[in-house]
């Protein structure tokens, strides 16, 4: 039924449709909605948390070698573009590839827990390889294909998990698992505080190969894809594909599991003793790419459609602008306070006492007394505050996301919170560059990667709440792919940018930021009063 302040709603089985639940045969939605939710959803959430932590450690890891691998890699303010890009590149090809072409054909032939394990089985070896490649070329190839490799399981895991909840729970889950994901960050901010600061007994050489601290952080951010790894090989069947593929008795006996762990009941209190039997579709037409592809555009054509477009492409803008603002910022932000940790050690003496000196000036000073093409030179170690300053700001990005989230539950909430924090972002971005004291300017940056986050975070609670049900996935897709091209296209412009004007770098980010605050707007207009017709299911 459609609700008066969602028309887009889906049925919810409440607890007085449980109880009329007899012996008959039931289907999947009202054998779920009998699970209820507790401690075997809680388990599940964690056992798969590692493999979509991959992914996150993944894209941030090569923030925090930058300047340790600078000479050898012969990095340039373009190749650190290239280097934080190249996995994003990869995300942006797979990913529509994966949601609208193959994930059917694929998931067919090899089944979902097994594109899961082999997904993530490759990832381990291309953290191996990368921690080992000894040129630049070598280095972004191996990230790029790794973007390949996780899009499949990053994107199956969220839709594997959301058939182990019914509807009435799947959009605050969807929230809160979003939410523990990004826990992720703190694991590479906090292992690069503890390796690379002033760890120079974590160094080796094996059969003449050197492996340095920043090496040895790369082999230590592979472990969350051997967690992953393992866990996957732990995780149950989807109730929802063994109903689909006909075998009820294991689905069912699934669902008395759940039933007996959530509710610490015996597991034959489960009221559903029937599932109803579901016709098999056949391999071959399952398969097929082609009516893979045609159903896809169907559903991309419904999408942006009259009455979806204003809403989709708002979305869509807000999702480009908001990953600009938090990968850039997240991802430069370790690599340039090294080089201000440098600038105050050895520069800031030949400068006049009391000098306002900005952050680009620290940057890129115009008293130079290191010849840095040399790569001869000796650097101070970095204080351990240049790390822990990145795992305190992920963390205050989780925080404040576990807070916004309890306030963002209606819609004028959450486009009062995109406003605000898109606002902010602007406000963070053109005051780096004068905040005159380094704290400060860490500061204005905290205020872009936090408020950006959180601008990301009820984007997608947005989308997910107002989007109709049938169309979700293919929304969730959409906006995946452009955020993905928002964090590659970001960083590689960034760099350009600032090694052409260092201010025009930082400015950019705020006036995108600015423009993208008057875009919620848009959506302050309620949707139409559109009753639910029946044959939207068709896409």
């Amino acid at each position: 039924m459609c609700t008066d302040n969602n028309p887009h709603a889906e049925p919810v089985w409440t607890i007085e449709d449980q109880q009329k639940v007899t012996k008959e045969a039931v289907d999947y939605n009202q054998a779920i909605a009998a699970i209820g939710y507790g401690p075997y959803n809680v388990l599940l959430l964690l056992a798969a948390l590692p493999i979509a932590w991959t992914c996150l450690v993944d894209t941030t890891s090569t923030a925090f070698i930058i300047n340790s691998s600078e000479c050898e890699f012969e990095l340039t303010m373009l190749r650190r573009g290239i280097a934080c890009s190249a996995i994003y590149i990869g995300m942006s090809i797979a990913g529509p590839l994966w949601d609208f072409f193959l994930q059917d054909w694929i998931l067919a032939c090899l089944g979902r827990k097994n594109v899961i394990v082999i997904g993530i089985l490759l990832d381990a070896v291309c953290n191996v390889l990368w921690a080992n490649a000894t040129s630049f070329y070598t280095f972004v190839a191996l990230k790029f294909v790794s973007g390949l490799l996780i899009a499949g399981p990053l994107s199956i895991i969220m839709a594997y998990l959301a058939e182990f909840h019914a509807p009435l729970y799947q959009v605050n889950f969807t929230r809160w698992a979003g939410l523990l994901v990004m826990v992720a960050n703190v694991f590479a901010a906090g292992t690069a505080a503890t390796l690379l600061r002033q760890a120079d007994w974590l160094k080796f050489t094996i059969h003449n190969h050197f492996f340095p601290t920043w090496r040895i952080y790369l082999l230590v951010c592979g472990i969350p894809s051997l967690l992953g790894l393992f866990t996957a090989c732990l995780l149950p069947k989807s109730p929802k594909f063994l109903i689909a593929q006909g075998r009820n008795d294991e689905a069912l006996k699934l669902f008395q599991t759940m039933y007996s762990w959530n509710h610490f009941k015996s597991s034959s209190d489960y009221p559903v003793k029937e599932l109803i039997v579901q016709s098999k579709v056949s391999k071959q037409a399952k398969t097929a790419c082609k009516d893979q592809f045609q159903v896809s555009i169907k559903q991309i054509k419904a999408l942006f459609s009259r009455s979806n477009i204003k809403n989709t492409v708002t979305l869509m803008f807000l999702q480009f602008s908001g990953m600009i603002a938090f990968n850039v910022m997240r991802l430069w932000v370790p690599p340039l306070w090294v080089t201000l940790n440098n600038f105050r050690v050895y520069t800031r003496a030949l400068y006049p006492t009391g000098e306002l000196i900005t952050m680009c000036e620290m940057l890129f000073p115009r008293i130079k007394n290191i010849d840095y093409s040399a790569c001869n030179y000796t650097l101070p170690h970095v204080e351990s505050a240049v790390y822990v300053n990145s795992t305190s700001i992920v963390l205050s990005c989780a925080g404040f996301g576990f807070l916004f989230a309890f306030i963002t539950t209606t819609k004028a909430r959450q486009i009062v919170v995109i406003i605000f924090t898109l606002f902010s972002c602007t406000v963070g971005s053109v005051g780096a560059n004068w905040s005159i004291d380094i704290p400060y300017m860490l500061v204005a940056v905290a205020f872009v990667i936090v408020a950006s986050r959180i601008t990301l975070n009820t984007v997608t609670t947005y989308s997910s709440q107002f989007t109709p049900q049938p169309l979700r996935p293919t929304a969730l897709g959409v906006l995946n792919f452009t955020g993905n091209l928002g964090a590659a296209v970001g960083n590689v412009l960034f760099a350009v940018i600032i090694s052409i004007d260092c201010l025009s770098a930082f400015l950019s980010i705020g006036c995108i930021a600015l423009i993208s605050t008057f875009m919620p707007l848009i959506l302050i207009k309620a949707p139409s009063k559109t009753p639910c017709k029946p044959d939207l299911e068709k896409y």
